[in-house]
């Protein structure tokens, strides 16, 4: 059998057909404590995004990038000069958004979108060939593998044996980069071994030793977030 919490504070259990309901009753009582702490935890999420505000794109708001907390600086774009974003981890504290006169909202996020792209695109893309040569010089046949970048739900990445291709869950930019290596290194360890056995977390532990701390610290970062 096995229980899951839904985010509305539903249980739903699986269990063979033939089961009885007598035990499932007892199995879901002894899970108590359990379905407490799931619920309270969609309760806690669910009152910190009623909280969140959207962005109006204005000096003094905050923003995660790569770990750090940085404060949004907007300012005018000098003359004949297009519109831009700039950040740099030698100043991590301060994001700069240099604008036209009267931008809108609208106009600032784009800017900001197009800025998080290529950032995006620029550490994880890093990242890769990092870690593809750590795995070449250590002797591993892998492939450099094509990388798709994009917003998921469940998944921090994944590895996709037939095309060679690494997909990142680009939210990992919010987090420290330790993050994003360990998911990178996670996903080039499939190419050695496609499924999670001792084997798999062997070849992990070979380039991160520290990994289960890492992950753990990953899914305690994007709690709530």
């Amino acid at each position: 059998m096995n229980l899951r919490v839904m985010p509305d504070g539903t249980v739903k259990v699986s269990a063979p057909w033939r089961m009885p309901a007598q035990t499932v009753t007892q199995f879901v009582s002894e899970h108590e404590g359990f379905i407490d702490k799931a619920r309270q935890r969609f309760k806690d999420h669910q009152a910190k995004q009623a909280d969140v505000r959207p962005y109006q794109y204005e000096t003094g708001e905050l923003f995660t990038i790569l770990g750090y907390e940085a404060h949004l600086t907007v300012a005018p774009a000098k003359l004949h000069h297009a519109p831009y974003v700039t950040w740099s981890e030698s100043e991590p504290a301060n994001i700069y958004m240099f604008v036209k006169p009267h931008s809108t909202v609208t106009e600032r996020a784009a800017l900001m979108a197009d800025f998080w792209e290529h950032l995006v695109e620029d550490v994880v893309k890093d990242m890769r060939d990092r870690i593809y040569h750590r795995y070449i010089a250590a002797g591993y046949d892998v492939p450099y593998p094509k990388l798709r970048i994009r917003e998921a739900k469940t998944r921090w990445g994944s590895c996709s044996l037939v095309t060679e291709r690494i997909m990142i869950n680009q939210k990992l930019l919010m987090g420290p980069r330790l993050f994003l290596e360990y998911v990178m290194i996670h996903e080039f360890a499939h190419f050695i071994q496609p499924n999670h056995s001792a084997r798999f977390w062997q070849v992990v532990a070979e380039f991160m030793p520290q990994w289960q701390m890492v992950r753990r610290e990953l899914t305690h970062y994007f709690r709530g977030r």
